[in-house]
């Protein structure tokens, strides 16, 4: 990995080498000036691929641990050795956002706000901030913790106005949803209406599955349904293995149906890029380096 010390040594090296090259070309007028140009630019190319290209590729395997192998815990080494050895603190803090987020997929619900809360949001695009209060809503919701829940919910509409307008619906559908968990009580309709038009597809994905059977738990339960909402619960059980609604199903699950009744037969190869893989990639690199200049600017 292009880790933090090898990616400082390179720097150097090339800094040294370039100003040497300026110095004794001003004094000796050894080499065209284009070719020193050309040599720094390439340079600049090669630091910016060893940065940003393992991000992606981080980026892609981060979410088939998690939304079709369902191994949390791999996932969760992977994004925390990716924190611990990035080459510089702004991309550090990407690999951050997703160590939160494979917390909240194991079910540590409190460590992955306490990791939430350590994120130096001013070296991030909005659109990730977006994505850290959203998944702080799930983690205080998941607790019990409502005051928290709406105090982070009103974060996210503060700073969709910094979010460019292509990005729009990706942070409406995270609202959308945050508002029917928020009003279940007095909407509950409306959140089986929400739950129904994210999360009821087919797209090869389990986590998908898993989501949709856990929302549609808490609709039965609110209707008082406790046999509907156990085979909701049994699906999550049967099929979730470490993910936090597995976890969560079980502390739920009355045993009213046989979970082994609900596991899947045939596994199903994904067929459209998840909404958590959407989330991440959907944000160019551009915009995390437009993030990077205006750190800079603040620092």
């Amino acid at each position: 990995m292009f880790n933090r010390k090898k990616y400082l040594i390179t720097l150097i090296t090339f800094l040294v080498v370039i100003t040497t090259a300026v110095v004794l070309n001003f004094i000796y007028n050894a080499v065209e000036w284009i070719w020193i140009f050309l040599a720094g630019s390439f340079v600049y190319l090669y630091l910016k691929y060893k940065v940003s290209g393992p991000l992606q590729l981080f980026a892609t395997k981060f979410n088939m641990l998690v939304d079709y192998d369902l191994d949390i815990e791999a996932a969760e080494k992977m994004a925390y050795e990716g924190m611990t050895n990035a080459p510089t603190k702004n991309i550090g803090e990407l690999y951050h956002v997703y160590y939160g987020m494979s917390l909240y997929y194991g079910g540590k619900y409190e460590e992955a706000i306490k990791s939430f809360n350590t994120i130096e949001l001013k070296r991030l695009n909005a659109l990730y901030h977006v994505l850290i209060f959203a998944f702080t809503c799930y983690c205080t919701f998941e607790l019990g913790d409502l005051d928290a829940f709406n105090l982070t919910l009103e974060r996210i509409k503060n700073v969709k106005s910094k979010v460019a307008p292509k990005y729009a619906s990706f942070v409406g559908s995270y609202e959308e949803i945050l508002e029917a968990m928020k009003n279940i009580d007095v909407a509950l309709d409306n959140y089986k209406e929400i739950i129904d038009r994210h999360f009821q597809k087919n797209d090869g994905y389990i986590t998908t599955q898993l989501v949709y059977q856990y929302r549609l738990a808490l609709y039965y339960e609110k209707l008082g349904d406790d046999l509907e909402r156990d085979k909701c619960l049994a699906f999550v059980i049967a099929n979730g293995k470490g993910h936090h609604t597995a976890k969560s199903a079980k502390m739920k699950f009355k045993g009213l149906v046989n979970v082994d009744d609900f596991i899947i037969k045939e596994a199903v190869e994904p067929v459209q890029t998840s909404e958590d893989v959407k989330q991440i990639e959907s944000v160019e690199l551009s915009d995390s380096e437009d993030s990077d200049e205006n750190t800079k600017k603040e620092e």
